[in-house]
């Protein structure tokens, strides 16, 4: 029940902050109280001194007579069972005394004799209510003079803790309420929180939460929570289209090879038919297990689980690589393909087989939107510590609509949905390009052809 009871931050910082209370009243009543008890000793004792003095002057200018009647004016004025004194001999015996009626022990008083000056010591006498502060002081002619004064400043302690404890009792109840209105006024922005990730969790994303004046702390993570909102929401969209593009591409071939089938199976058919279906559902079947190969792979790269090798590369010697491997690709579209290239290597850290997928991408892509008797030319050359790759096409171009997201997966622009593709091939290109923590960008005025820019640092 206890455990249940502090299950929230608020009451448990509504506890701490009261045991914070309580424990520096304490500690500050400690120090009064000590400060106090420590003033009325002084106050008392310096009372105890000063008549003392004036004793001893009485003494040399009266006698003992006169002594005599300063003990009697002195224990009346402040009260005979409150105080007492006593001229005593070199031996201790009483000579002078005042009335000691109500100091029925004060001739056994267990007192030591200084050898000089003055002795203060605190006795607790029986039939006396408070402690007896005793003064005795030794005398030129060897005697004694002694004071004795009931110790009533327990009474004013008594009466400060009294106070103190009903005070006390109060700051804990009132730093109690303030200490829990505090709290749940400092936690109302994690309240706030969670109902927004109530929210989410319930599908609606399309709440963010508000700003206000809840502390630097909070507005932060209400900031950091609205991006993260917006970001989930995004995702979730971006979801949303992966898989219609996803089911729309893997249902085109399985549906082609289907009706092949259908069509080859309901009409008699001879072996060059069957054959035909077989290279059909084969082709169609490669196509789906490229693509599929290639989410995988673009899911391995942006979640860090595919391991690329890194190694010094020459990046001319693989472009050059790749353009011959296309080359006759090329020719025959009867597209020219031109390639700018110093002699000499450039060298990059890299992966060799991810950067062969990148060129051969981009090349695809290249050729696949280029017309007849077209030209790409690929250029590279280093540049401000990097290696600048390029790729230029005179093709249709690209809309603006579509650059702003032609490297997002499956996105395919309205000019190219009548060209086999699935979109992920400029994805990968980007994922690629990241991962060597490179860029990758594109340029095109939407009528005349296209340029690819690859940066890779050296």
């Amino acid at each position: 029940m206890q455990s249940k009871f502090f299950s929230t931050v608020a009451r448990r910082l509504t506890l701490s902050y009261s045991l914070l209370f309580g424990v520096l009243s304490l500690g500050a009543f400690l120090l009064v109280y000590v400060h106090i008890a420590y003033n009325l000793n002084q106050q008392t004792d310096d009372r105890l001194r000063a008549t003392i003095r004036e004793l001893i002057k009485t003494r040399a200018e009266g006698g003992r007579k006169g002594l005599q009647e300063e003990f009697f004016i002195e224990s009346t004025a402040t009260g005979k069972e409150r105080i007492f004194f006593r001229l005593l001999d070199s031996g201790g015996k009483p000579i002078i005394t005042s009335d000691l009626t109500a100091w029925k022990s004060g001739s056994h008083f267990p007192i030591s004799f200084p050898e000089s000056g003055d002795q203060i010591t605190r006795l607790r006498l029986s039939g006396h209510e408070y402690p007896t502060r005793i003064i005795t002081a030794r005398l030129e002619d060897g005697f004694f003079l002694q004071a004795g004064v009931a110790d009533d400043k327990d009474e004013v302690l008594e009466s400060y803790r009294e106070t103190f404890s009903t005070t006390f009792l109060l700051i804990l109840i009132l730093g109690g309420i303030g200490a829990h209105l505090i709290a749940r006024r400092a936690m109302g922005g994690v309240r706030e929180v969670t109902a927004a990730a109530g929210r989410i969790a319930a599908g609606d994303l399309d709440q963010p939460i508000s700003s206000g004046n809840r502390g630097e702390e909070i507005e932060a993570l209400a900031a950091m929570f609205n991006t993260m909102q917006q970001r989930i929401s995004g995702l979730i969209n971006e979801l949303k289209g992966v898989i219609n593009n996803v089911a729309h591409d893997l249902r085109m071939p399985i549906t082609r090879m289907r009706g092949v089938a259908e069509i080859t199976l309901t009409r008699d058919g001879d072996l060059t038919s069957y054959r035909d279906m077989a290279v059909t559902v084969i082709e169609e079947s490669d196509r789906l297990v490229g693509q599929i190969n290639t989410i995988l792979e673009l899911a391995e790269i942006d979640a860090g689980l595919k391991v690329m090798t890194m190694e010094q590369v020459d990046l001319a010697r693989i472009v050059n690589m790749a353009v011959e491997l296309y080359q006759p690709a090329a020719e025959d579209r009867e597209i020219s393909l031109t390639v700018q290239i110093r002699k000499k290597p450039l060298f990059i850290t890299g992966n060799i087989n991810s950067l062969q997928r990148l060129l051969a991408n981009l090349l695809d892509n290249a050729i696949k939107f280029t017309p007849a008797d077209g030209k790409i030319i690929i250029s590279l050359a280093p540049e401000n510590q990097h290696a600048v790759l390029s790729v230029v096409d005179n093709g249709p171009g690209i809309p603006q609509i579509d650059r702003e997201r032609i490297f997002d997966r499956f996105y395919r622009g309205d000019a190219s949905r009548s060209i086999s593709g699935n979109g992920l091939g400029l994805a990968l290109v980007s994922s690629i390009t990241e991962k060597h923590n490179g860029s990758v960008t594109v340029k095109s005025d939407g009528k005349n052809g296209s340029c690819f820019i690859v940066q890779l640092p050296l």
